[in-house]
């Protein structure tokens, strides 16, 4: 197959996600992945799918898969970070997050992901800088129109995940020295 192929069924799957149909856009970034085998970002749309359907250790894989294409793939390894961290690995998800920066620095999902895990770590000066970054770029971003076919990076969790953990940041702020 082809990369034409491999792209139409990205935009297929990517309505599936879009409309909550996680195994149909599934099996559509399966089949962009057996048109295209060395799409990192196939992989990593399926391993997005897979998150939805709460199989994360299939998602790890496919995340693991897709930063082994392009190691500078950055929302693979913050979705990697992710999937760490949602199984308790925090040191592991630490070095993806930290990853995801090195490869886009103005990856601003990376910096949210990372200030949500340095929060429960309870390291809270470093979670605010990396929330106070994370608004910073989220925003520059939101103002930068998004180029034919790309959306915007709202990575697995979404935009109001960002505050969310801003608030739950600031009320432990709030709590410790309030």
């Amino acid at each position: 197959m082809t990369q034409e192929a491999a792209a139409a069924r990205l935009a297929d799957g990517e309505k599936h996600l879009e409309a909550g149909e996680w195994e149909a856009a599934e099996a559509e970034f399966r089949r962009a992945i057996e048109a295209d085998e060395r799409s990192a970002l196939a992989y990593s749309k399926l391993g997005v799918a897979l998150v939805h359907q709460r199989r994360l250790e299939d998602a790890g894989q496919v995340f693991s898969r897709a930063v082994a294409i392009d190691p500078k793939y950055a929302p693979a390894w913050s979705n990697l970070g992710n999937i760490y961290r949602e199984t308790g690995r925090t040191d592991q998800a630490l070095d993806a997050y930290q990853r995801a920066i090195a490869a886009d620095p103005d990856y601003w999902i990376a910096h949210q992901n990372l200030g949500g895990l340095y929060r429960q770590m309870g390291r809270m000066s470093e979670a605010i800088a990396s929330l106070r970054r994370a608004t910073r770029l989220s925003a520059r971003a939101a103002l930068r129109p998004t180029g034919a076919g790309q959306g915007r990076r709202m990575g697995c969790l979404g935009g109001a995940a960002l505050w969310l953990i801003v608030l739950a940041a600031a009320a432990a702020i709030f709590r410790a020295y309030g």
